[in-house]
């Protein structure tokens, strides 16, 4: 079994924070009641309605955004805590500020390579090229119709986690290390992927396993890990 040294929470906890944001709404929601018997001006009361409404279906859509996240994340941690012991898993760290750092998923250590990893929980047909700036999701919605949407280009999203990670291991002395970047996406969600890369691996989670234990050749040390083990354990959140 792989060893774990971080367990995701952050979607968790934003999760956690948008149901308490919408219960404070529905409090004040509910408060309009007192505000008119107090006030007799029903206009102040139907919008303050009105308003509190608005953002809590507001906060609902985003809920289920971050628990999407969440489904794809633990399906991908718990792929990864399968990995012998050689590999050491961080899931879901910051890279540099708290607040705006590189937020990455999951980083794989090995001797054979470190392994970055966007994880996406998207269905249906994925379309794009490495160096595009978005990408496009297409998928029927329920009556059947056809859904598109636009979503920041993955690989490049790996590649600033790569770049952080880079340049938080230059600043303490250790360079030119293999470091991959993989977007994976759930395999549970049935993504149909049309998409074309050379430097970044897109799969699907069902594959992911096999996809790291395809590299067989040591290239980083034990010292040289346990390097970055001390490195990223000081400087992640």
């Amino acid at each position: 079994m792989a060893i774990i040294k971080r367990k995701e929470k952050s979607l968790d906890i934003k999760s956690n924070k948008n149901l308490f944001e919408q219960f404070v709404l529905a409090l004040i929601c509910i408060g309009a009641i007192p505000v008119y018997k107090y006030t007799g001006n029903l206009y102040i009361s139907f919008a303050i309605v009105i308003i509190t409404a608005a953002l809590i279906m507001y906060l609902r859509k985003k809920r289920n955004i971050y628990k999407s996240g969440i489904t794809g994340e633990k399906t991908v941690a718990g792929l990864l805590q399968r990995l012998d012991n050689y590999y050491i898993v961080y899931n879901d760290i910051v890279i540099g500020d708290k607040e705006k750092g590189a937020q990455i998923d999951h980083l794989v250590v090995s001797p054979f390579g470190i392994f970055c990893i966007e994880t996406k929980n998207m269905r249906g047909t994925i379309i794009g090229k490495e160096n595009d700036n978005n990408w496009l999701q297409k998928k029927n919605s329920k009556g059947g119709a056809v859904y598109e949407k636009n979503f920041y280009n993955p690989c490049k999203q790996s590649r600033g986690h790569i770049n952080a990670l880079n340049n938080l291991f230059r600043h303490s002395e250790i360079k030119g290390l293999f470091i991959k970047s993989v977007v994976v996406f759930n395999s549970d969600m049935r993504p149909e992927l049309n998409v074309e890369t050379d430097t970044t691996a897109v799969i699907k989670s069902d594959f992911l396993l096999r996809f790291i234990s395809g590299y067989k050749e040591e290239i980083i040390s034990s010292s040289i890990i346990k390097k970055i083990e001390k490195v990223l354990d000081k400087n992640i959140y």
